[in-house]
Protein backbone atom coordinates (compact mmCIF):
# COMPACT_ATOMS: atom_id res chain seq x y z
CA UNK A 1 0.00 0.00 0.00
CA UNK A 2 2.62 2.51 0.95
CA UNK A 3 4.27 1.90 -2.56
CA UNK A 4 0.83 2.72 -4.14
CA UNK A 5 0.47 5.80 -2.55
CA UNK A 6 3.94 7.04 -2.66
CA UNK A 7 3.22 6.04 -6.85
CA UNK A 8 0.02 8.02 -6.57
CA UNK A 9 1.60 10.84 -4.72
CA UNK A 10 4.32 11.06 -7.77
CA UNK A 11 1.43 10.79 -10.69
CA UNK A 12 -0.35 13.77 -9.04
CA UNK A 13 3.00 15.83 -8.31
CA UNK A 14 3.54 15.15 -12.02
CA UNK A 15 0.41 15.86 -13.12
CA UNK A 16 -0.20 19.45 -11.46
CA UNK A 17 3.69 20.47 -12.45
CA UNK A 18 2.15 19.35 -16.22
CA UNK A 19 -0.37 22.09 -15.38
CA UNK A 20 1.48 24.59 -13.98
CA UNK A 21 4.04 24.28 -17.00
CA UNK A 22 1.32 24.36 -19.43
CA UNK A 23 -0.72 27.45 -17.87
CA UNK A 24 2.99 29.35 -18.68
CA UNK A 25 3.24 28.08 -21.47
CA UNK A 26 -0.73 29.13 -22.97
CA UNK A 27 0.06 33.01 -21.12
CA UNK A 28 3.07 32.88 -22.69
CA UNK A 29 1.76 32.50 -25.86
CA UNK A 30 -1.20 34.55 -25.53
CA UNK A 31 1.27 37.69 -24.30
CA UNK A 32 3.27 37.23 -27.32
CA UNK A 33 0.53 37.77 -29.31
CA UNK A 34 -0.97 40.08 -27.64
CA UNK A 35 2.72 42.40 -28.23
CA UNK A 36 2.69 41.09 -32.12
CA UNK A 37 -1.09 42.70 -32.48
CA UNK A 38 0.40 45.53 -30.51
CA UNK A 39 3.38 45.63 -32.92
CA UNK A 40 1.79 45.42 -35.99
CA UNK A 41 -1.02 48.33 -34.95
CA UNK A 42 2.28 50.34 -34.41
CA UNK A 43 3.79 49.64 -37.61
CA UNK A 44 0.78 50.38 -39.82
CA UNK A 45 0.41 53.96 -37.36
CA UNK A 46 3.83 54.99 -38.06
CA UNK A 47 3.88 53.74 -41.97
CA UNK A 48 0.58 55.89 -42.35
CA UNK A 49 2.34 58.54 -40.54
CA UNK A 50 5.43 58.41 -42.86
CA UNK A 51 2.90 58.40 -45.96
CA UNK A 52 0.87 61.53 -44.67
CA UNK A 53 4.21 63.30 -44.36
CA UNK A 54 5.61 62.06 -47.56
CA UNK A 55 2.87 63.52 -49.26
CA UNK A 56 2.61 66.77 -47.31
CA UNK A 57 6.13 67.10 -48.78
CA UNK A 58 5.53 66.29 -52.04
CA UNK A 59 2.23 69.10 -51.85
CA UNK A 60 5.11 71.54 -50.90
CA UNK A 61 7.33 70.39 -52.55
CA UNK A 62 5.26 71.02 -55.98
CA UNK A 63 4.12 74.07 -54.72
CA UNK A 64 7.72 75.21 -53.95
CA UNK A 65 8.76 74.28 -57.05
CA UNK A 66 5.77 75.87 -59.31
CA UNK A 67 6.34 79.35 -57.86
CA UNK A 68 10.10 79.24 -58.39
CA UNK A 69 10.13 77.43 -61.81
CA UNK A 70 9.90 80.85 -63.66
CA UNK A 71 12.48 83.27 -61.83
CA UNK A 72 14.65 80.07 -61.57
CA UNK A 73 14.72 79.92 -65.40
CA UNK A 74 15.66 83.48 -66.03
CA UNK A 75 18.30 83.17 -64.03
CA UNK A 76 19.65 80.26 -65.66
CA UNK A 77 19.51 82.06 -68.91
CA UNK A 78 21.35 85.11 -67.62
CA UNK A 79 24.37 82.85 -69.00
CA UNK A 80 23.08 83.55 -72.07
CA UNK A 81 21.33 87.06 -72.36
CA UNK A 82 23.13 89.25 -74.29
CA UNK A 83 22.91 93.06 -75.65
CA UNK A 84 24.60 94.29 -78.78
CA UNK A 85 26.14 97.95 -78.92
CA UNK A 86 26.98 99.59 -81.68
CA UNK A 87 30.69 99.47 -81.68
CA UNK A 88 31.51 101.70 -85.04
CA UNK A 89 29.22 103.89 -86.51
CA UNK A 90 30.82 104.22 -90.22
CA UNK A 91 30.95 100.17 -90.65
CA UNK A 92 27.58 99.95 -88.46
CA UNK A 93 29.37 96.54 -86.52
CA UNK A 94 27.95 95.68 -83.53
CA UNK A 95 29.20 93.40 -80.66
CA UNK A 96 27.30 91.77 -78.04
CA UNK A 97 28.31 91.81 -74.52
CA UNK A 98 26.45 89.51 -71.51
CA UNK A 99 24.15 91.47 -69.25
CA UNK A 100 24.92 89.72 -66.17
CA UNK A 101 28.70 90.80 -66.77
CA UNK A 102 29.35 93.28 -69.55
CA UNK A 103 32.85 92.49 -69.32
CA UNK A 104 32.17 89.08 -70.88
CA UNK A 105 31.96 89.02 -74.64
CA UNK A 106 29.02 86.57 -76.22
CA UNK A 107 31.26 85.17 -78.59
CA UNK A 108 32.80 81.57 -78.61
CA UNK A 109 36.32 83.06 -79.38
CA UNK A 110 35.57 84.46 -75.52
CA UNK A 111 37.34 81.44 -72.93
CA UNK A 112 34.61 82.86 -70.13
CA UNK A 113 31.58 82.85 -72.43
CA UNK A 114 32.46 79.87 -73.56
CA UNK A 115 33.26 78.21 -69.93
CA UNK A 116 29.78 78.85 -68.89
CA UNK A 117 28.03 76.29 -71.32
CA UNK A 118 28.37 73.39 -68.56
CA UNK A 119 27.09 75.26 -66.40
CA UNK A 120 24.14 76.63 -68.62
CA UNK A 121 22.81 73.45 -69.83
CA UNK A 122 23.43 71.46 -66.41
CA UNK A 123 21.02 74.16 -64.95
CA UNK A 124 18.83 74.06 -67.85
CA UNK A 125 18.55 69.61 -67.70
CA UNK A 126 17.61 70.22 -63.85
CA UNK A 127 15.16 73.10 -64.26
CA UNK A 128 13.36 74.09 -67.16
CA UNK A 129 13.20 70.32 -68.55
CA UNK A 130 13.22 68.10 -65.24
CA UNK A 131 10.50 69.87 -63.71
CA UNK A 132 7.51 70.23 -66.24
CA UNK A 133 8.39 66.44 -67.07
CA UNK A 134 8.13 65.40 -63.09
CA UNK A 135 4.56 67.56 -63.17
CA UNK A 136 3.36 65.74 -66.48
CA UNK A 137 4.35 62.11 -64.85
CA UNK A 138 2.39 63.20 -61.54
CA UNK A 139 -0.65 64.33 -63.46
CA UNK A 140 -0.94 60.90 -65.89
CA UNK A 141 -0.12 58.74 -62.77
CA UNK A 142 -3.46 60.28 -61.12
CA UNK A 143 -5.47 60.65 -64.23
CA UNK A 144 -7.71 58.06 -63.98
CA UNK A 145 -8.54 58.84 -59.92
CA UNK A 146 -9.16 62.53 -60.89
CA UNK A 147 -11.51 61.76 -64.13
CA UNK A 148 -14.05 59.54 -62.33
CA UNK A 149 -13.54 61.72 -58.67
CA UNK A 150 -12.20 59.32 -56.54
CA UNK A 151 -9.27 61.35 -55.42
CA UNK A 152 -6.69 59.59 -54.22
CA UNK A 153 -3.62 60.67 -51.57
CA UNK A 154 -1.03 61.19 -54.50
CA UNK A 155 -4.11 63.45 -56.35
CA UNK A 156 -4.73 65.25 -53.12
CA UNK A 157 -1.03 66.03 -52.60
CA UNK A 158 -0.91 67.15 -56.31
CA UNK A 159 -4.25 69.03 -56.28
CA UNK A 160 -2.28 72.46 -57.23
CA UNK A 161 -2.02 71.35 -60.89
CA UNK A 162 -5.44 70.27 -61.58
CA UNK A 163 -7.74 71.52 -58.98
CA UNK A 164 -8.63 74.24 -60.86
CA UNK A 165 -9.64 72.55 -64.35
CA UNK A 166 -12.26 70.39 -66.10
CA UNK A 167 -10.67 66.60 -66.31
CA UNK A 168 -10.78 66.30 -69.73
CA UNK A 169 -8.03 69.46 -69.19
CA UNK A 170 -5.79 67.54 -66.53
CA UNK A 171 -2.64 68.66 -68.47
CA UNK A 172 -3.59 72.38 -69.02
CA UNK A 173 -1.05 73.68 -66.09
CA UNK A 174 1.80 71.63 -67.89
CA UNK A 175 0.91 73.54 -71.08
CA UNK A 176 0.30 77.07 -69.05
CA UNK A 177 3.84 76.04 -67.80
CA UNK A 178 5.63 75.50 -70.83
CA UNK A 179 4.10 78.89 -72.06
CA UNK A 180 5.67 80.78 -69.73
CA UNK A 181 9.07 78.94 -70.08
CA UNK A 182 9.04 79.72 -73.84
CA UNK A 183 8.35 83.72 -72.79
CA UNK A 184 10.29 84.25 -70.12
CA UNK A 185 13.68 82.22 -71.09
CA UNK A 186 13.50 80.23 -74.56
CA UNK A 187 12.74 83.19 -76.53
CA UNK A 188 16.01 84.25 -76.02
CA UNK A 189 17.59 81.53 -78.00
CA UNK A 190 16.31 83.34 -81.00
CA UNK A 191 19.62 85.11 -82.05
CA UNK A 192 21.16 84.99 -79.02
CA UNK A 193 23.71 87.42 -79.84
CA UNK A 194 21.90 90.70 -81.62
CA UNK A 195 18.76 89.14 -80.57
CA UNK A 196 18.25 92.39 -78.07
CA UNK A 197 18.50 94.62 -80.70
CA UNK A 198 15.50 92.85 -83.17
CA UNK A 199 12.29 92.47 -83.74
CA UNK A 200 12.08 88.84 -83.57
CA UNK A 201 12.03 87.32 -80.43
CA UNK A 202 9.30 90.53 -79.91
CA UNK A 203 7.11 89.18 -83.10
CA UNK A 204 7.49 85.57 -81.92
CA UNK A 205 6.33 85.86 -78.31
CA UNK A 206 3.12 87.76 -79.98
CA UNK A 207 1.87 85.17 -82.35
CA UNK A 208 2.57 82.43 -79.43
CA UNK A 209 0.81 84.56 -76.79
CA UNK A 210 -1.90 85.61 -79.59
CA UNK A 211 -2.31 81.48 -79.99
CA UNK A 212 -2.26 80.59 -76.85
CA UNK A 213 -5.16 83.07 -76.02
CA UNK A 214 -7.17 81.85 -78.86
CA UNK A 215 -6.68 78.21 -77.65
CA UNK A 216 -7.60 78.99 -74.30
CA UNK A 217 -10.58 81.04 -75.62
CA UNK A 218 -12.02 77.72 -77.37
CA UNK A 219 -10.99 75.20 -75.13
CA UNK A 220 -12.42 76.45 -72.37
CA UNK A 221 -10.37 74.62 -69.16
CA UNK A 222 -11.13 76.20 -66.00
CA UNK A 223 -14.12 75.08 -63.72
CA UNK A 224 -14.84 78.38 -62.79
CA UNK A 225 -15.70 81.45 -65.57
CA UNK A 226 -14.33 83.97 -63.69
CA UNK A 227 -10.62 81.97 -63.56
CA UNK A 228 -11.23 81.66 -67.23
CA UNK A 229 -12.66 85.65 -68.03
CA UNK A 230 -8.86 86.60 -65.83
CA UNK A 231 -7.01 84.20 -67.86
CA UNK A 232 -8.30 85.56 -70.97
CA UNK A 233 -7.54 89.06 -69.95
CA UNK A 234 -4.30 88.49 -68.47
CA UNK A 235 -3.20 86.76 -71.87
CA UNK A 236 -4.41 89.85 -74.05
CA UNK A 237 -2.44 92.57 -71.57
CA UNK A 238 0.38 90.66 -72.25
CA UNK A 239 -0.48 90.26 -75.99
CA UNK A 240 -0.72 94.17 -76.43
CA UNK A 241 2.83 94.68 -74.14
CA UNK A 242 4.54 92.95 -76.22
CA UNK A 243 2.88 95.08 -79.35
CA UNK A 244 3.78 98.15 -77.42
CA UNK A 245 7.47 96.61 -76.69
CA UNK A 246 7.40 96.32 -80.97
CA UNK A 247 6.32 99.87 -81.42
CA UNK A 248 9.36 100.97 -78.42
CA UNK A 249 11.58 99.03 -80.56
CA UNK A 250 10.93 100.46 -83.88
CA UNK A 251 10.88 104.13 -82.30
CA UNK A 252 13.78 103.77 -79.71
CA UNK A 253 16.72 104.85 -82.08
CA UNK A 254 16.72 108.82 -82.85
CA UNK A 255 17.79 107.75 -86.23
CA UNK A 256 14.58 105.78 -87.17
CA UNK A 257 12.35 108.98 -86.25
CA UNK A 258 11.50 108.82 -89.96
CA UNK A 259 10.76 105.04 -90.03
CA UNK A 260 8.61 105.60 -86.88
CA UNK A 261 6.55 108.27 -87.99
CA UNK A 262 5.90 106.16 -91.26
CA UNK A 263 5.15 102.52 -89.60
CA UNK A 264 3.39 103.87 -86.58
CA UNK A 265 2.64 107.55 -86.64
CA UNK A 266 4.79 108.70 -83.98
CA UNK A 267 7.62 111.00 -84.05
CA UNK A 268 10.37 109.90 -82.10
CA UNK A 269 10.95 107.63 -78.41
CA UNK A 270 9.05 110.63 -76.36
CA UNK A 271 6.03 109.60 -78.09
CA UNK A 272 5.66 106.32 -78.61
CA UNK A 273 6.78 106.31 -74.85
CA UNK A 274 4.00 108.53 -73.80
CA UNK A 275 1.91 105.94 -75.74
CA UNK A 276 2.55 102.82 -74.51
CA UNK A 277 2.17 104.66 -70.68
CA UNK A 278 -1.24 105.54 -71.56
CA UNK A 279 -2.66 102.35 -72.89
CA UNK A 280 -0.96 100.62 -70.67
CA UNK A 281 -2.70 102.64 -67.89
CA UNK A 282 -5.96 102.60 -70.12
CA UNK A 283 -5.95 98.28 -69.86
CA UNK A 284 -4.89 98.30 -66.27
CA UNK A 285 -8.35 100.54 -65.63
CA UNK A 286 -10.32 98.38 -67.75
CA UNK A 287 -8.64 94.59 -65.98
CA UNK A 288 -9.44 96.56 -62.45
CA UNK A 289 -13.30 97.15 -64.01
CA UNK A 290 -13.59 93.85 -64.98
CA UNK A 291 -12.20 92.45 -61.67
CA UNK A 292 -14.22 94.17 -59.54
CA UNK A 293 -17.59 93.62 -61.58
CA UNK A 294 -16.63 89.71 -61.73
CA UNK A 295 -16.21 89.95 -57.54
CA UNK A 296 -19.66 91.68 -57.16
CA UNK A 297 -21.64 89.30 -59.42
CA UNK A 298 -19.40 86.28 -57.57
CA UNK A 299 -20.93 87.94 -54.57
CA UNK A 300 -24.38 87.97 -55.22
CA UNK A 301 -24.61 84.95 -57.12
CA UNK A 302 -26.20 82.29 -55.54
CA UNK A 303 -25.08 79.36 -54.26
CA UNK A 304 -24.37 76.79 -51.45
CA UNK A 305 -22.19 76.96 -48.87
CA UNK A 306 -21.53 75.36 -45.69
CA UNK A 307 -22.54 76.89 -42.46
CA UNK A 308 -19.41 75.89 -40.50
CA UNK A 309 -17.00 77.74 -42.69
CA UNK A 310 -18.88 79.76 -45.32
CA UNK A 311 -17.12 77.75 -48.33
CA UNK A 312 -18.59 75.85 -50.85
CA UNK A 313 -18.51 71.70 -50.10
CA UNK A 314 -15.63 69.07 -51.14
CA UNK A 315 -17.41 67.40 -54.48
CA UNK A 316 -14.42 65.22 -54.12
CA UNK A 317 -15.73 61.24 -53.88
CA UNK A 318 -13.81 58.62 -52.05
CA UNK A 319 -12.88 55.32 -54.22
CA UNK A 320 -15.85 53.47 -53.48
CA UNK A 321 -18.41 56.44 -54.32
CA UNK A 322 -19.39 56.97 -58.49
CA UNK A 323 -22.15 59.69 -57.33
CA UNK A 324 -22.95 62.48 -54.51
CA UNK A 325 -26.43 61.97 -54.17
CA UNK A 326 -29.05 59.71 -55.29
CA UNK A 327 -32.46 61.07 -56.20
CA UNK A 328 -35.72 58.32 -57.27
CA UNK A 329 -39.34 59.22 -57.73
CA UNK A 330 -42.34 57.85 -58.40
CA UNK A 331 -42.70 57.98 -62.05
CA UNK A 332 -46.53 58.96 -62.30
CA UNK A 333 -45.98 62.16 -59.96
CA UNK A 334 -42.70 62.76 -59.24
CA UNK A 335 -40.71 63.23 -62.18
CA UNK A 336 -41.17 66.83 -63.09
CA UNK A 337 -40.23 67.96 -59.81
CA UNK A 338 -37.31 65.19 -59.55
CA UNK A 339 -35.73 66.91 -62.27
CA UNK A 340 -36.19 70.36 -61.67
CA UNK A 341 -34.58 69.84 -57.92
CA UNK A 342 -31.35 67.75 -60.13
CA UNK A 343 -30.85 70.82 -62.34
CA UNK A 344 -30.94 73.74 -59.93
CA UNK A 345 -28.36 71.45 -57.60
CA UNK A 346 -26.08 71.26 -60.80
CA UNK A 347 -26.82 75.19 -61.04
CA UNK A 348 -25.94 76.07 -57.67
CA UNK A 349 -23.26 73.23 -57.31
CA UNK A 350 -21.17 72.96 -60.38
CA UNK A 351 -19.26 69.67 -60.40
CA UNK A 352 -21.82 67.55 -58.41
CA UNK A 353 -22.62 64.15 -59.53
CA UNK A 354 -26.67 63.21 -58.75
CA UNK A 355 -27.59 59.89 -59.80
CA UNK A 356 -31.00 60.37 -61.82
CA UNK A 357 -32.70 57.56 -64.03
CA UNK A 358 -33.12 59.69 -67.21
CA UNK A 359 -29.72 60.26 -67.28
CA UNK A 360 -28.14 57.23 -65.87
CA UNK A 361 -30.61 54.51 -66.88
Amino acid sequence: HAFILLGCSALAFHALGVWLVSDRKLASVDDLRNDLSTMAIETREVRSSCVRTTLNMLYWAVFVAYLALPSASRSIFKAKQCESFLTNALTRERRSYLVADPDVLCSDDDENYGGLDVYFWGFFALWPVCVPLIFLALLLSIRKAVRVRRITPLARACRFLWRDYDADFLFWEVVDLGRKLFLASLVLFIDIEYGSSKLLRLVVASVVSAFFLGALALARPFKRADDLHLACIANLLLVCCFVFGIVIQLCSDDDRSSQCYDLVGLRGARGASELVVALTAAMLAVLLLVVLLKTISAVRAPTIRLASSGREPNLELPKRCTFHAFISHAWGTGQDQTHTIVRQLQLLLPGIRIWLDVDNL
